[in-house]
């Protein structure tokens, strides 16, 4: 994994929502659904920005 600490925090991030996830599947909370697409959406942007501009240029 790379050095860079934006990437770092997201993969912290990303693990944190799967637990956060799987902990209100556990609970069978209503609103499961709607925190799964909006994190789903914050995180993606998030790594895909993060790969974008910290990609290597060659």
């Amino acid at each position: 994994m790379n050095n860079n600490p934006i990437r770092a925090a997201l993969f912290a991030l990303t693990i944190l929502y799967g637990l956060l996830i799987g902990l209100l599947a556990m609970l069978d909370t209503p609103a499961l659904g709607l925190v799964a697409a909006i994190g789903g959406v914050l995180l993606g942007l998030g790594w895909a920005f993060a790969g974008r501009f910290t990609r290597n240029r060659a």
